[in-house]
């Protein structure tokens, strides 16, 4: 099945803003209630998480698939540090696409040996 029209490009843009750090951009593609869920997943003193992988030299894109009314990406972000991989979901709300869920999958830090 093929993505519905624009949602490819959003979730292309989302992630390049991510990489490069555009916050302004990053803070137009997400929801208010996906926004509470991402800095939930931030410990205090924990583990590492997405939000604190630094540098991100590239990252991935795999299509899920629907999800209801919406659709879900697999987006894998890479650094010298690891990777995060996270199941981004997307749904038009409002005539845009936007970000409505943030479920990591998996912190895999490289290893120092």
């Amino acid at each position: 099945m093929a993505d519905p029209e624009g949602l490819r490009e959003a979730v292309e843009r989302n992630a390049q803003a991510v990489m490069t750090g555009n916050f302004n951009q990053l803070m137009a593609d997400i929801t208010p209630e996906a926004l509470a869920q991402m800095m939930q997943m931030a410990p205090q003193g924990g583990p590492p998480s997405m939000a604190q992988l630094p540098s991100i030299t590239g990252y991935t894109i795999e299509p899920v698939g629907p999800d209801g009314d919406a659709f879900v990406y697999k987006v894998t972000f890479t650094s010298a540090e690891g990777r995060a991989t996270a199941a981004v979901t997307w749904k038009q709300i409002m005539g845009q696409w936007k970000i409505t869920a943030v479920n990591v999958i998996s912190l895999e830090r490289e290893s120092t040996e």
